[in-house]
């Protein structure tokens, strides 16, 4: 049953009525009970009360009758009167209020009668001392009476806690009794507030459920009126563009649209035709194809689009004052028995409100009937007209066929005559017939031996590829068995030409440094062997990086120029303008290998006096090198086969140049894999032009040949590779080494550009110090050690040892790690360089101003006896211990605990270095380092990061960003830290105390970290045993061997004490691999540092060595040196 509106309002009423009626009576009886719980409170305060009143006058009528026993004074019996009077009033009130008590009416009884026993004494002593008979015998006197007052004292003390406990019990009643009212009423109010609110929310839903009705009464009310004035507008004979006009004219007048206009389909479903139009500024289109726009879109669909906000381009309204855009475009389809008879598109400046939308739709019913009975009385027309007119173009054609049938006798006689001659033809197709099947057959014949020959070619492909896998094979086995040998040659060569115990005679070292240096050639020889086999192979490895084309041309001119002048042949270089400053996306390393085989043959075949140039053009986003020569030339028959291995001009055993022929055939094959290509001009007896096009960015798709695979990396290198340009002797050039007294200042100048070093020497002098030139990289920190200079200038780009390592060796001698090095040079590398330590980094052009400028802050740095250091670091213990760390007399420390105070002290104090942690409180390090960064004023200072915390991979890219060197809080890492802040603050290691100049020697020492070590060597190769065991005790280290994997096991348990493995690869019964899995299995030697040796230097084993578990990897033959210095690195660790 259905209540009604008015009965769900009385039903909420009474309800309502009903709560508030349970909220007055609950109100009313908690009322009672506060009055009554008041009550009680009031009854203990008098309780208590009347208890203080019977002490205070039982301790005053005892403090009364002593005053009078003391002094006889009779004033001082007031008030022992007063309270002998009011005792007995206060101890009737007392039983009146506790009758209700039986535990205090037994208090009560014996507090009265202590109180009367009391006052009883009291007067006896009174008495006493008014007839003067107070003697020993008094009561007072002997604290009788202060006996029977403690007693007193201790009645009313329970009395108290008993009423003070009931005044407790009382009030907690009172207060439960409050809140359970509270929250009874919140609950009741709560509800009525639900209930009225419920009751609002009905009388709202049928309020606004009667205007819906409303509303939607007047809409269809609305809709009907609409719908009969249209169809009055669509009554009459009327063809379809006149009907088309009264239904866009009643419709926008009805709906007060802006525009409107009316398509009507095709027969063919296919195109809309414009009919009729209403207010349109711009022309519409008159056909409009199905699914076109958005009347051909709303014809396909067979559905209403409305596009709100519609661009003007769409439709424009046309007034007498101009045009406007309509703000809505709606399109309806007018639908006939499931057939689009066509589209009624109506434009406003408003929107379209959901009664004229729905108007729209339920009109095109009416519209489509209207449109569809139009189109039939005129298909209906257009049928009479069409019959009429075939009429009379039948008759026309009755007359026609009368004469063709006259025309079709005369055919039929050539017919026949065709029919004999079409017989003679089949005849001879016959006979062609024949013939075609024969040439089928011998087709079919071909085709057999077609795929006998592709099953050949199959089979030799196959066999190409396992002779090539046999092939590379046999080089990797190759390689083992040459560099095996040749590993002993080189280790023993240079063991021997070091002469360390003066035994050899000076012809003998020389004999040694020759074995050593053709050892080197043979090494280069199989190394060019093992590159071309691996080009072949598909097996290149290219290491693609951005690359400064004037970096590859510094490297190859300092490569080459001696050797220039050495021949007596001019060298030139020179780069195109618009190459300057670019950049070349390529492999260096195979690039300078490209152009270091083309210089080498031009030198190679130009005679005294000669001219070799190289060049470099830019051409279509390529770079042209072009290395000419005035050498022999090479014959036009002979310029082919120089690019085949092997190859060369002059291949007879009486031949005047040397060599293997395979470095033309390396460069060409190189410059294939980088996406290039290398071609010769050359004439006999004139001279030869090798031009190499490279691409300035590298495109991996375009440099890999068919059928091979090339390995791609994409990296930053972070040191230049040390030249393999052999030793050259460094002259003494002009320079002042033979003026220099003990009061001089030297600069040392490393670079090898003669003209560059010339100017920077000219610079020097000008400023009042005296410079000294080294063109090689040794050369150069030999001068540092034998001059001491007071600062250095350093080119990267160098002869025999790169600027990195140079700046490596000084940093790391304690006699020269605190001279300031400003690094000069074309490399863009100057991260690298200030990592390791350098003062400065400047980009080659430099100016003069730059010079002055970088002088003027190695003068104000070296000048500066005391140098500022910033300890940024929250915790006072720490920062403390930093201080008293690195504290001396050349150092002043200043303490910041907090970020905001550090940058604030780096904004009004110059400092030489900053020591920072990450965590602080008010930001993080990481914030601090960037805001340093970016001010232009303090992003030079170096940055060292001491922290405790556990670095993440984003953790670490972001400090190497920031910081120049990252310390982090271990056991032994303050060492590292005071060794990090010498080296940025450039201090003299002489000049510190004795026990820090110890930590700093024992931190570089790095031949205590070999010294005693235990190594086992295992290699079966007995020669490789001798050099390298011989090389490994020159450093104090004891060695143990062992010929094969098993024996190796056999000597690990039996020495668990062993520090390191050096492992070769190929051994018999056991291999390194197998022997490696085997020493892995074992928990004692998880850890143990394992170094693999092997000559197999193929594609994938070092990724196959560290997979099985080994620490390391080097290859045949030994390089002592990086041998010592890898184990140095696992040793330490």
């Amino acid at each position: 049953m259905k209540i009604t509106l008015d009965k769900k309002i009385l039903t909420g009423f009474i309800f309502c009525c009903s709560i508030l009626l349970i909220v007055g009576f609950v109100s009313f009886r908690n009322g009672e009970q506060l009055v009554t719980t008041n009550q009680w409170v009031s009854h203990t305060h008098e309780v208590l009360y009347e208890l203080e009143q019977i002490m205070l006058a039982s301790t005053e009528a005892e403090t009364g009758t002593r005053g009078f026993i003391i002094t006889g004074e009779e004033d001082y019996l007031i008030p022992f009167t007063e309270s002998r009077l009011q005792l007995p009033t206060h101890i009737l009130q007392m039983i009146r209020l506790t009758q209700d008590n039986p535990l205090q009416n037994q208090n009560i009884a014996r507090l009265e009668k202590l109180s009367q026993e009391h006052i009883s004494m009291l007067e006896k002593c009174i008495a006493s001392k008014r007839t003067g008979l107070d003697g020993a015998e008094n009561p007072v006197a002997k604290g009788e009476t202060r006996q029977i007052l403690n007693e007193i004292r201790m009645i009313v003390r329970a009395a108290r806690n008993i009423e003070q406990n009931l005044l407790e019990q009382r009030q907690q009643a009172s207060d439960h009794d409050a809140r359970r009212f509270n929250y009874l009423l919140m609950i009741l109010l709560g509800t009525i507030v639900t209930v009225l609110i419920i009751v609002y929310g009905i009388i709202m839903r049928n309020l606004r459920a009667l205007r819906r009705a409303e509303t939607e009464m007047a809409e269809k009310n609305w809709v009907l009126t609409g719908t009969g004035t249209l169809t009055e507008a669509m009554q009459g004979n009327l063809t379809v563009t006149p009907l088309a006009n009264a239904i866009i004219q009643h419709l926008a007048t009805f709906l007060k649209a802006s525009m409107g206009a009316v398509y009507i389909a095709d027969d063919a479903q296919a195109n809309l035709h414009q009919q009729a139009v209403y207010a349109v500024g711009r022309v519409a289109p008159a056909t409009v194809a199905f699914g076109e726009g958005i009347v051909g879109q709303v014809a396909a669909s067979r559905k209403e689009i409305i596009l709100s906000d519609a661009p003007a381009e769409h439709f424009t309204l046309n007034t007498a004052f101009g045009t406007a855009a309509p703000k809505t475009i709606m399109g309806v389809p007018v639908l006939f028995e499931q057939r689009v008879a066509g589209v009624i598109v109506l434009g406003t400046l408003d929107n379209f409100t959901t009664a004229q939308r729905e108007y729209l739709r339920l009109s095109t019913n009416s519209v489509g009937i209207a449109v569809e009975s139009s189109m039939a009385r005129t298909r209906t027309n257009e049928l009479l007209e069409e019959t009429q007119r075939q009429s009379e173009e039948l008759e026309a054609q009755q007359e026609e066929l009368r004469q063709s049938n006259e025309a079709l006798h005369a055919k039929t006689e050539l017919l026949e005559r065709s029919e004999i001659e079409l017989r003679a033809q089949q005849q001879e197709l016959q006979q062609i017939n024949v013939e075609v099947e024969e040439k089928v057959n011998q087709l079919g014949e071909q085709k057999e031996k077609l795929e006998q020959a592709k099953g050949e070619i199959e089979r030799k492909v196959l066999e190409v590829e396992v002779s090539s896998r046999y092939k590379s094979e046999f080089l990797a086995n190759m390689s083992h068995e040459l560099r095996t040998p040749l590993n002993s040659i080189l280790i023993l060569s240079q063991l021997l030409a070091e002469n360390k115990h003066k035994r050899l005679a000076e012809k003998d070292v020389e004999f040694a440094h020759n074995i050593h240096t053709s050892g080197a050639s043979l090494l280069n020889l199989i190394n060019e062997i093992l590159d071309l086999s691996k080009i072949e192979a598909g097996k290149m490895e290219l290491d693609i990086e951005p690359v400064p084309v004037t970096a590859i041309t510094e490297t190859i001119t300092t490569l080459f120029t001696e050797i220039a002048r050495n021949k007596d042949v001019t060298f030139r270089t020179t780069i195109a303008p618009v190459l300057q400053k670019a950049t070349i996306a390529t492999d260096r390393q195979r690039v300078e290998q490209i152009l270091r085989n083309l210089l080498s043959n031009a030198f190679k075949f130009t005679p005294k006096n000669g001219t070799v140039a190289l060049s470099l053009q830019a051409e279509n986003n390529n770079v042209v090198f072009q290395v000419a020569d005035t050498g022999i030339g090479i014959p036009k028959d002979k310029q082919e086969i120089i690019f085949q291995a092997f190859q060369q001009v002059d291949g007879s055993t009486k031949r005047q140049y040397g060599g293997t022929g395979l470095g033309l055939s390396i460069s060409r094959e190189l410059a294939h894999v980088l996406g290039g290509s290398i071609r010769l001009e050359s004439i006999e007896g004139k001279g030869s032009t090798f031009i190499v096009s490279l691409p300035l960015t590298f495109n991996e798709t375009l440099s890999v040949p068919t059928g091979k695979e090339i390995s791609v990396k994409a990296r930053e290198r972070t040191v230049l590779e040390t030249s393999s340009t052999p030793e050259l002797s460094d002259t003494a050039p002009n320079d002042d080494r033979a003026q220099l007294t003990d009061s001089d200042r030297v600069v040392l100048i490393i670079e090898d550009d003669d003209k560059f070093s010339q100017v920077l020497l000219g610079f020097i002098r000008e400023r009042g110090y005296k410079g000294i030139i080294a063109t090689q990289g040794n050369t150069g920190v030999s001068f540092a050690r034998t001059y001491q200079p007071i600062a250095i200038l350093l080119d990267i780009g160098l002869p025999v040892m790169n600027g990195y390592e140079v700046l490596r060796q000084i940093k790391n001698d304690p006699a020269l790690r605190h001279i300031p090095v400003q690094i000069i040079s074309a490399y863009d590398k100057k991260r690298e360089g200030m990592l390791l330590g350098a003062f400065d980094y400047m980009h080659k052009p430099v100016s003069v101003d730059d010079l002055h400028k970088a002088f003027e802050r190695i003068e104000n740095f070296t000048s500066k006896k005391l140098k500022k250091l910033l300890i940024v670091e929250d915790n006072v213990q720490q920062n403390n211990a930093i201080r008293e760390l690195i504290g001396n007399g050349d150092v002043k420390s200043y303490s910041a605990y907090r970020g905001t105070d550090a940058y604030d002290m780096l904004e009004h104090e110059a400092f030489d270095c900053i020591i920072v942690d990450l965590g602080l409180p008010d930001m993080t390090g990481f914030d601090l380092m960037e805001k340093i960064r970016a001010n232009d004023r303090l992003n030079k200072i170096p940055i060292v990061v001491y922290t405790g915390r556990d670095l993440k991979k984003e953790d670490t890219q972001r400090l190497g960003k920031l910081a120049d060197t990252v310390v982090l809080k271990t056991a032994n890492s303050q060492e590292r830290l005071l060794d990090e802040t010498i080296l940025f603050l450039h201090r003299v290691e002489a000049k510190l105390p004795p026990d820090k100049q110890d930590i700093i020697r024992r931190l570089h020492r790095t031949d205590e970290v070999l010294k005693d070590k235990t190594i086992l060597l295992v290699d079966d190769d007995i020669r490789n045993i001798y050099s390298l065991t011989n090389a490994l005790e020159d450093e104090s280290v004891h060695c143990l061997t062992a010929e094969n994997g098993r024996i190796a096991l056999e000597v690990l348990q039996a020495n668990p004490s062993i520090d390191l493995v050096l492992m070769d690869i190929m051994m018999p019964e056991m291999d390194g691999y197998e022997t490696t899995i085997a020493i892995r299995k074992d928990p004692a030697f998880q850890k143990l540092p394992i170094i693999a040796l092997t000559a197999k230097a193929m594609k994938g084993d070092k990724e196959k060595c560290l997979t099985v578990g080994m620490s390391d990897y080097i290859s045949k033959p030994v390089d002592v040196p990086q041998l010592l210095s890898l184990m140095r690195v696992w040793l330490y660790k």
